[in-house]
């Protein structure tokens, strides 16, 4: 067999493989959207560590199941490569044979089968094209992926800064009381705008610089506290495959779907953690709703405290409420129009009872040849339909498989034709072309070298066994023609059976409607009189409702005002805070100030006793460690050693004065 051929057809027939089994996850997924749905209304007073758990076991079976579909369709293409007889019969040929009666119930298509012939059709059209396009879009956004852990290493490696030792203590205590026993290094990075941490067997957390100055001491503690309950419960990592799955599966809303659901729970899970440590849930309330208007760091590659800014409030509601989030009315409509969804594809692609039927007759006639290959029972069956077609002269062909001889263009060919029967097959590693007129034998050919009659005799024992296998192959495909003949003979009966049950179910179900007439217009009465008390007790029930609606409303708004009031306490006191600093600070400059312009004057001074200059007029200098350039001249080096050994404090410590437009001092670290 031809590599380069095989290789080329495993490749095809993988595509279409990947192709089925991303497309198969999408009714998976649909399932699975309903399955979170029954569970985010069945849990809505649990605690979030169960909703969260029941939802990531959903995802996980929904992958195997997935993994599971791909096993599957390799399985088959297996089975299909070492089984087929499509290696040495094409589909064409077969396809020719659609209208002879004797395979007319392998081929023809019932209604049930026409969707999963469409799906069939398009996966081998289209199947290249998807899995193009799903390739493009899943390596797009894992580039995206990595940029982010990118973003994570230089964080780490550059632009960070340490903490306070106190703070570092103060974290190694909340460490211990969470139950974590690995050290967690510590950080600041003006890169980030709200805390967040990385790593897996050497985590970091990191805040934005800041974040000890703008905050209050309890505030601090809760989101610290937050960020250790995603080290404890190895968040990290997960968030990680997470992410590898979302970019796998981007194309399935219900995927991404469950995979939001699962991330919210994730932080109802570390909130709930730092609360009984910290025993302050007004302390992280205050935390939650300072940070609601930063901006969210959206690499997917870390874990940040603040979530999505709607996310927030309901974070906030769930635990001033002790109540989960349920379903709001699109996630209703979204997980119904998945069952519904789900329901009809399950519906289409099951298997009908024609199916079945028509591979028992295939199993069945595939049964009637056991002294020949699936190939040539198939044969056989082509040459009975072409002695039932009798529109031309009768011609049969028979291709017989060689199981031995497996060279590609080495098969066995039958051709009768009015008495006239042509003979090619290879025996022996060789090559015979044999014509018989009548039954004698009247031409050979060994290995494409024509033999003279003088000499058929040197040929005779293999012309002989030739000769029994062609009158065996034709035996058998007479016996099966009839063999056949009869089945389609015993279906027909059973046709007609059918027929007759057909045409009786058919009066049973007319006086079974009119039965379902006269009770539905009973039940119409008893459903006017139900109908008006049901809404009459709506009516009551919605008004109830939307009381209670508007007391929660009024006591919640209350509360964040409560909140936003005491917030707006903690900022004045902050304000107040920083006008002292600047206050400091404003003396501090005036300092600084008379302190340089007493430096400069005694320079000046000096530059004058020394004669470098005459007066300051237009004087421009720049003095440091490496040199003095006075009015643009760089001056001696005895003289910058001088001047450097007067001034100069430190390495990195520089003086300028009208240089460039710039006077002052600088000090590079």
């Amino acid at each position: 067999m031809n590599i380069e051929i095989l290789n080329r057809t495993f490749f095809q027939e993988l595509t279409q493989i990947v192709c089925k089994t991303l497309l198969h996850s999408i009714w998976q997924g649909l399932l699975l959207a309903v399955v979170a749905g029954v569970v985010l209304m069945a849990t809505k007073k649990s605690r979030p560590a169960l909703r969260y758990n029941l939802l990531s076991l959903a995802l996980l079976i929904f992958v195997f199941a997935n993994a599971f579909t791909f096993f599957l369709e390799f399985s088959t293409f297996r089975r299909g490569s070492s089984h087929s007889f499509s290696n040495t019969t094409s589909i064409g040929e077969i396809s020719k044979l659609g209208n002879n009666a004797g395979f007319r119930n392998w081929y023809e298509l019932s209604a049930a089968e026409v969707p999963v012939s469409f799906f069939n059709n398009f996966i081998a059209e289209n199947a290249a094209l998807i899995v193009v396009i799903w390739l493009l879009v899943f390596s797009y956004k894992s580039v995206r992926a990595a940029g982010g852990l990118f973003f994570i290493y230089r964080l780490k490696t550059s632009g960070k800064s340490e903490t306070e030792e106190v703070w570092k203590n103060r974290l190694e205590i909340l460490a211990e009381k969470l139950g974590l026993k690995r050290k967690i290094q510590f950080f600041q990075s003006g890169q980030i705008d709200v805390p967040i941490v990385t790593g897996i067997l050497k985590p970091v957390v990191f805040v934005p610089l800041g974040f000890f100055t703008n905050l209050t001491h309890d505030q601090i503690e809760a989101i610290l506290l937050h960020e250790l309950a995603h080290v404890k419960r190895r968040d990290y990592l997960i968030n990680l495959i997470q992410t590898f799955g979302e970019n796998i599966y981007f194309f399935n809303p219900a995927v991404l779907w469950i995979s939001s659901l699962i991330r919210d729970e994730r932080e109802h899970c570390c909130d709930d953690l730092a609360i009984s440590v910290l025993q302050n849930q007004q302390s992280f309330v205050e935390a939650l709703v300072y940070f609601q208007e930063y901006k969210m760091y959206s690499a997917s590659s870390v874990m940040a405290f603040n979530g999505r800014r709607n996310h927030l409030l309901d974070r906030v509601k769930r635990i001033i409420y002790k109540n989960n989030k349920s379903l709001n009315a699109m996630e209703k409509l979204f997980v119904t129009a998945s069952l519904l969804t789900a329901t009809f594809l399950i519906a289409a692609f099951s298997p009908s009872a024609n199916v079945t039927l028509k591979m028992d007759n295939a199993k069945k006639q595939t049964e009637l040849f056991p002294a020949t290959s699936t190939k040539d029972a198939f044969l056989a069956r082509k040459k009975e339909s072409g002695k039932l077609a009798a529109r031309k002269p009768e011609i049969t062909v028979l291709e017989i498989n060689n199981n031995i001889d497996t060279l590609p263009g080495k098969y066995d060919r039958i051709q009768i034709n009015s008495g006239v029967s042509n003979i090619e097959t290879t025996k022996n590693n060789k090559r015979y072309e044999i014509q018989e007129v009548d039954g004698q034998l009247r031409s050979l050919k060994v290995d494409g070298e024509a033999i003279p009659e003088d000499k058929f005799g040197i040929y005779q024992k293999e012309l002989n066994e030739i000769s029994s296998e062609v009158k065996e192959q034709r035996e058998n495909a007479e016996i099966a023609r009839k063999d056949a003949e009869k089945a389609r003979g015993e279906a027909e009966i059973l046709r007609k059976q059918a027929d007759g049950m057909r045409i009786e179910a058919e009066k049973m179900k007319e006086a079974a409607g009119k039965m379902r007439e006269q009770a539905a217009g009973l039940k119409a009465l008893a459903d006017v009189s139900r109908q008006h008390a049901e809404e009459a007790r709506g009516l009551a029930e919605t008004a109830r409702i939307e009381a209670g609606k508007h007391r929660e409303d009024a006591e919640s708004m209350r509360k964040i005002a409560d909140l936003n009031r005491e917030q707006a306490a903690e900022h004045r006191k902050l304000a107040e805070e920083h006008r002292k600093l600047a206050e400091v600070s404003r003396k501090q400059a005036e300092v600084n100030r008379a302190a340089f312009q007493k430096l400069q004057e005694e320079l000046i001074d000096d530059l004058i006793k020394e004669g470098v200059i005459k007066d300051e007029n237009n004087l421009s200098y720049k003095l440091n460690s490496d040199e003095l350039v006075v009015n643009g001249v760089k001056q001696a080096p005895a003289v910058h050693q001088k001047f450097k050994h007067r001034y100069v404090k430190e390495a990195g410590w520089e003086t300028i004065y009208n240089t460039n437009g710039r006077t002052g001092i600088n000090i590079k670290k």
